[in-house]
C-alpha cells in the first residue's frame, strides 16, 4: 500500500513537501537479523537495515528494530542522514531517531533523542541530533520523508502496517 492511499484511508492530508520528497526516494533493503530471547522478557527481536537514495545519490542509511509480536513496545527507526560516497566523511552525516507506533488513530512517528540510541556511537556519524534539533527545523521534512519511504517501501516492514 502506498503512502497516499494509506493517508486517504486515515482521512489525513499529507504535507506536500514530505509527499513530494517521498515520491523521489528509492529504498534499497540491506541485511536483516533476528535475535533473542531477551534476558528480561524472553521475546525475540528483529533488525533490518538499508539505504535510501534520491535519484542516484544516497541520502540516508537506516536501521529499524522491533520486538516480534509486540509492536506495542514501539519500533525504533535510526537514520543516518547526509552525504555518502568516496569524497565524503563522517562530518557530512548526522543521526536522527524516531519511534513508530500503530495507534488507534493510525500509525505515527515521533522524533526522539538520537543521543540516547546506539546510533549515537556509530562511526559513520559526526553527531546525533536531539529531538529539539529536528522538530521545527528544515531537516524535519527530510527525516519524515525518509522514515515514510522506509516504512512503505521496504517490504520487510509490512507487518508493521498490519
Amino acid at each position: 500500500m502506498g503512502l497516499l492511499k494509506f493517508l486517504n484511508l486515515l482521512k489525513k492530508s499529507p504535507d506536500e513537501n514530505v509527499l513530494r520528497l517521498f515520491d523521489q526516494l528509492t529504498v534499497f533493503p540491506g541485511g536483516a537479523h533476528d535475535f533473542g530471547p531477551c534476558d528480561c522478557c524472553g521475546d525475540y527481536s528483529r533488525s533490518v537495515n538499508g539505504f535510501v537514495n534520491q535519484g542516484d545519490k544516497t541520502i540516508a542509511a537506516y536501521v529499524v528494530h522491533w520486538t516480534l509480536s509486540h509492536l506495542e513496545h514501539g519500533v525504533h527507526f535510526d537514520l543516518i542522514l547526509g552525504k555518502w560516497g568516496e569524497k565524503t566523511e563522517t562530518a557530512d552525516r548526522c543521526a536522527v531517531s524516531l519511534e513508530y507506533r500503530a495507534l488507534e488513530t493510525g500509525p505515527a512517528f515521533m522524533v526522539i533523542d538520537a543521543t540516547e540510541r546506539p546510533v549515537a556511537d556509530n562511526e559513520l556519524v559526526s553527531r546525533a541530533l536531539k529531538r529539539n534539533e529536528v522538530i521545527g527545523h528544515s531537516i524535519a521534512e527530510k527525516v519524515f520523508a525518509v522514515a515514510d519511504a522506509v516504512l512503505f517501501k521496504d517490504e520487510r516492514l509490512k507487518e508493521l502496517l498490519a
